[in-house]
Order: structure tokens, then C-alpha cells, then sequence
């Protein structure tokens, strides 16, 4: 198989068995133990039993994490997205978005040098409830939902489980990304779902839509023009994926965005002040 030739024709490529077991293991606990921080944080009693961190085994526990999460859920989704933004930037989520087979995958697709840095752009572990259509992604092209004016291609990768029809893997249109950029629409967030820019169905109709279904281990690279959606999560059990775009940073136009980061809590000058009173 021609990866390239495969990533030039159809806008996609799918890497069988890259991401090895050891690193799922690893992100089931840091899943199950930020899960339970936030339950005992936020001091939130469950109805069903659970286990401690050093009882659980991957994956013969993984409904175990669905039932806390989706707990968590019912509360707030502040808790959810708390754990979403901490397994981002987690040590075991870095080593497996930047796994050396991924990164060699990714230069050949681009025609990067080895030398040539590349930017991580949004990688982060969705989670997808069960028959949740707010966050659904309708078709769309990755190219209005990152970096504006940069040379990238987009990764997606099932997490602790195999990504299948019913769970809502990621769908896309076959050699859409040929035509260049979709005419779409902008639309605002509102209390069913969130901003998205949507495709109209008269042009996803011109193509060839596939569902594409993959194991645990296996990873999608797919151009930024390639039109795709996540799909409609009809199981009981939540889709755990992992999404991001890898930057080249050689590119003429691109430029690092400015990180912003912001307190969950007090703000710095609160933090010093809080300090300083403590020591007169």
C-alpha cells in the first residue's frame, strides 16, 4: 500500500496497529484517576459502586470510567471539561500524540524534512456520550476549526475502545478535499449544540460518504479540505477519540498562536496578594 498515494487520492490514510497497548493502559488511569479527584472534589455521591485506582485493569474496566463520566456529566459538564483539558497537556497523552511512528507518518504526508519542527495544534481525547447530538460534528472541513493560514494535516485516532458504526466513528467524504474549499455556513452556538460551520447537503451528496471504522492502535491522517463528521453515538458506551492537527512549521505563513492560559480558580495577582497577606 502507497501511503502517499493513498493520502494524495482519497484525502485520507488509515496506519494500522501504531499505537501500542501499554499507552492505552496508561490513559485509562490517568482517565479513572482524574475522574475520581473530581468526584471527591466536587464531593459528588454515587448510586453504584466503584473501584479504587490500584483495583481497576484496562480494559475489563472501562464501563467502570463510562458510569463515573458520565456522572461526572449529569452534574456539570465544568467536571468533564476540567478532565478534558487536563489529560491534554497530561505526560501520557504527549508520548502518545507524539509517538515516532505517528511523527515519521507525518513528515512523509507533508514532505517534511527531519529537521523540520512540527506544531501540535488542538490535540486533545473527545468524549463522546451516548446519544449526545450537541456536541456532534456535522460535515465540515478541519480548515475553519484551527491555525488560519497554515500548511497541516489532521490525526484521529480511536481511545480504549475500537471506533464502530454504532459508537459514532468518523465519517468522511471520499476525494472531497480535491475540490478545494466547501461553500458553507457559520453558525453561532445555541442551547442544542454548539458553533459549528456546516456543509450544505447538496455537496456532501457529490460523494462518496464512508464510515470509517477502526481498532484500537489504528490512526487516520487526513488532509485539512477533506470534508468528514463524527457520527451519531447510538451505543451505551462513550466514544473516547483523539483528534489534533500537526503544523508545518516551515510554511511560510505560519505563525504560533499566543497560549492562553486561564485560572480555574484565583488569578495570579489573587495568588500573590493571598501570599503577601499570609507573611505580615
Amino acid at each position: 500500500m502507497n501511503k502517499i498515494k493513498d493520502f494524495k487520492e482519497n484525502g485520507f490514510y488509515v496506519e494500522k496497529s501504531v499505537i501500542p497497548i501499554s499507552l492505552q493502559e496508561e490513559l485509562f488511569l490517568t482517565f479513572y484517576d482524574l475522574a475520581l479527584s473530581s468526584l471527591n472534589r466536587n464531593k459528588i455521591k454515587l448510586d453504584f459502586e466503584i473501584k479504587n485506582i490500584n483495583e481497576v485493569s484496562f480494559p475489563n474496566d472501562i464501563l467502570i470510567l463510562d458510569k463515573i463520566l458520565s456522572a461526572l456529566l449529569e452534574h456539570s459538564n465544568d467536571h468533564i471539561a476540567e478532565i478534558y483539558d487536563t489529560v491534554a497537556y497530561s505526560s501520557t497523552f504527549l508520548k502518545f500524540i507524539s509517538l515516532p511512528k505517528i511523527e515519521g507518518t507525518v513528515r512523509e504526508l507533508l514532505s517534511l524534512e527531519k529537521h523540520t519542527p512540527l506544531y501540535s495544534a488542538t490535540h486533545r481525547i473527545r468524549m463522546d456520550f451516548p446519544k449526545d447530538v450537541k456536541r456532534k460534528a456535522g460535515w465540515h472541513q478541519e480548515i475553519f476549526y484551527t491555525l488560519p493560514e497554515a500548511r497541516f494535516l489532521q490525526t484521529w485516532a480511536p481511545v480504549l475502545r475500537d471506533s464502530t458504526v454504532d459508537n459514532g466513528t468518523l465519517g468522511v467524504c471520499k476525494k472531497s478535499h480535491l475540490n478545494g474549499i466547501a461553500e458553507q455556513t457559520w453558525e453561532e452556538e445555541r442551547k442544542d449544540y454548539a458553533t459549528r460551520i456546516t456543509i450544505d447537503e447538496k455537496v456532501i451528496e457529490q460523494y462518496e460518504q464512508i464510515d470509517v471504522s477502526m481498532e484500537l492502535g489504528d490512526v487516520i491522517y487526513f488532509d485539512p479540505h477533506l470534508i468528514h463528521r463524527s457520527g451519531y453515538n447510538s451505543s451505551q458506551q462513550v466514544r473516547y477519540s483523539q483528534v489534533g492537527m500537526w503544523n508545518d512549521c516551515s510554511y511560510k505563513d505560519f505563525r504560533a498562536p499566543k497560549p492562553d492560559f486561564i485560572s480555574r480558580t484565583i488569578s495570579l495577582r489573587e495568588n500573590y496578594e493571598k501570599y503577601k497577606n499570609s507573611i505580615k
